[in-house]
């Protein structure tokens, strides 16, 4: 990639993220681009997560480590992020995920390529210790608002923004699956995605993360159809008939 390559700016909210925080952070350094910032914002950890974010702010100037006053929630802490972001781009990436080393790379071209707003990967779906725990969620090229609605395929840790996006637009604070939300807003606002069929980065489903337990992540949702978007009754019943079985593949076991 050309010297010309935009400044990408990665936002990392953490929250008692020391077992997997190295690993992500290394994922980030270890791209085959080198034009990035890294900001990671603690969101009153209680373990060692500042003192290893710290630690690796020291060797790399790149990494910035941020410490929120009080509890923001994740998406509060993203909208920090995006709020000190300096890059031409924006990408977003969970403390206990991880990408493949030409993740940025690959996203910025296919940004630059196709002028879409957001650019978003497929990703391999990982336990705790980093074992392949299902099949591999490959994402169609295209997505908007209905396809959206009905098959999620926008994930935080996968997903590239543009400096206008990262800039005007921000997460409900008031939401559980705020990210959701937020593509939902985009899309049905006309912004356009393309998608990259190739797995670019690492999704960790942990046994503890609120999208492990599937009835809560089901109750959510129709919060949001419902309250977020304000859907008809009806349209709510369909599209959670359709969420419900694209879920069942998605998290099909191996």
């Amino acid at each position: 990639m050309p010297n010309s390559t935009p400044l990408v700016s990665v936002i990392m909210p953490a929250f008692n993220s020391e077992e997997y925080i190295r690993e992500a952070v290394s994922s980030v350094q270890a791209q085959s681009i080198s034009d990035w910032e890294l900001i990671v914002i603690d969101d009153g950890s209680q373990d060692r997560t500042r003192q290893i974010v710290e630690e690796l702010a020291q060797q790399d100037p790149r990494i910035r480590l941020v410490t929120n006053e009080q509890n923001m929630g994740a998406g509060g802490t993203r909208n920090r992020g995006l709020d000190m972001s300096r890059g031409e781009y924006v990408a977003l990436l969970d403390s206990d995920d991880y990408w493949q080393s030409q993740m940025l790379e690959k996203m910025l071209a296919c940004a630059q390529e196709t002028k879409a707003d957001i650019i978003y990967c497929s990703y391999e779906i990982v336990d705790e210790n980093g074992e392949k725990l299902c099949n591999d969620f490959i994402v169609p090229e295209q997505t908007d608002f209905k396809k959206s609605m009905i098959r999620s395929v926008i994930t935080c840790s996968t997903v590239l923004l543009t400096k206008k996006i990262a800039r005007n637009h921000r997460f409900p604070a008031d939401i559980y699956h705020e990210d959701i939300a937020l593509w939902f807003e985009l899309l049905r606002d006309g912004v356009q995605a393309r998608g990259m069929p190739e797995i670019l980065a690492a999704y960790r489903q942990r046994s503890d993360s609120k999208t492990a337990n599937k009835l809560k992540s089901a109750c959510r949702r129709w919060v949001i159809y419902r309250k977020h978007l304000k859907l008809p009754l009806w349209q709510c019943v369909s599209l959670m008939i359709q969420y419900g079985y694209y879920g069942v593949k998605k998290f099909k076991r191996i």
